[in-house]
């Protein structure tokens, strides 16, 4: 064989292996980028008239994700949220939703957060095979849309029942008032749970009021109200209404206890409503106060990065993320499915807000944590089973 033959072969060989190199290389880094993140929406209103809320879970599922990627990521891989605002809007959530599904290819999604959202969100989610963890989204129809939604907070009828249990037998109240917004499907599920339980358990609701979220002059609802003379009086709205609803009826000279549910919880409520909102309670998912270990170290991980004490979305948000990445480790994969599977198979996860399990409904069986307002501070008064 000549010598310029074998420089011809060697050149090809050369060439060949060459190529064998690049080909393996780009398949890496292909499989690289393609593998390398798991994007999760983190959806809620992050502006608007409950930005609050949203805020909150966002910013908490930000502290468990920064935990987990530190920790080593997910699957060997990385979290990367997805951030979307509501502005707490039906056809805003729509678009929210839509984005992080069709843009961004969301594996899951946290949130939309409310449950006017999320009775929007649920059908868009399981037309398109996406599963979603509602955080805060109480209403009894949101878990109706389908199996890919599932939640970590308990529904609005457990609290509602746990509510009525407690006036009941706690506070000894033989008549309730009840003031609502019409406009608000959180608000209506809480007042029918609450009417019906607080019978049920033998007391009278003397006087149901209403009003549309927006309003600011709750004179005329109170002023019946007042006349009925009630021992307690349920409010299942939100801070911001409560705030001006608490201050009017204080100042029409109602004396009777407000109950609430965990849309009263937010600091914002005492700074706001200052002295009228002594002695309330309400129901919600946790309280800082709570001597548990899961509680404590979630406490302090987020005073380290915020600078201010986790309100209930918080601990909400971060119980969710969590949950999330749980059932996508015991997936073993990305597989949208597999993980709606595992996440509806969940049993004592040991979460923030309580040891979650759910049922066939997707639903959390956990304690209700009620909480009162004394001295300008909440604390914890009992946790209670519907």
């Amino acid at each position: 064989m000549s010598g310029k033959t074998n420089r011809t072969l060697w050149i090809v060989l050369i060439v060949v292996v060459v190529a064998i190199i690049l080909v393996l290389a780009f398949t890496g880094v292909f499989k690289k980028a393609e593998t390398q993140d798991i994007k999760i929406g983190i959806v809620g209103p992050h502006t608007g008239p409950v930005a609050v809320y949203g805020e909150a879970v966002r910013d908490a599922a930000l502290v468990a994700i920064e935990e987990i990627n530190a920790a080593g990521g997910v699957l060997g891989m990385k979290l990367v949220p997805v951030i979307e605002d509501t502005k707490g809007d039906g056809a805003e959530a729509s678009n929210a939703i839509n984005k992080v599904i069709t843009r961004d290819k969301v594996v899951a999604i946290i949130g939309p957060v409310i449950s006017s959202t999320s009775n929007v969100a649920g059908p868009i989610v399981n037309r398109e095979k996406v599963p979603m963890i509602a955080p805060a989204a109480t209403a009894v129809e949101v878990t109706h849309a389908g199996e890919y939604t599932s939640r970590v907070c308990f529904l609005d009828s457990y609290q509602a029942t746990v509510m009525a249990k407690f006036s009941r037998d706690e506070l000894k109240a033989e008549k309730a008032a009840i003031l609502f917004d019409v406009a608000n499907d959180y608000s209506i599920g809480l007042k029918d749970v609450f009417t019906e339980k607080f019978v049920e358990y033998g007391g009278e609701i003397v006087e149901v009021v209403s009003y549309t979220g927006g309003d600011t002059d709750f004179s005329a609802q109170l002023t019946r109200i007042k006349a009925a003379a009630p021992d307690v009086i349920y409010l299942p709205v939100y801070y911001n209404d409560d705030i001006l609803i608490l201050r009017q009826a204080r100042n029409l000279g109602i004396t009777a206890a407000f109950l609430g549910a965990d849309g009263w919880d937010a600091t914002e409520l005492i700074e706001g409503a200052g002295d009228a909102a002594e002695g309330c309670y309400f129901t919600t998912h946790y309280t800082k106060h709570d001597p548990s270990p899961v509680v404590q170290n979630f406490v302090k991980r987020y005073q380290e990065k915020y600078g201010k004490d986790p309100i209930v979305f918080n601990a909400l948000g971060y119980d969710a993320v969590k949950m999330l990445v749980d059932a996508i480790e015991r997936a073993g994969s990305l597989d949208r499915e597999k993980i709606k599977d595992a996440i509806n198979s969940t049993e004592n996860f040991p979460g923030v807000t309580g040891t979650i399990t759910l049922d066939e409904n997707r639903n959390p069986y956990k304690e209700v944590t009620v909480v009162t307002v004394k001295n300008g501070q909440f604390e914890l008064v009992t946790k209670l089973l519907p």
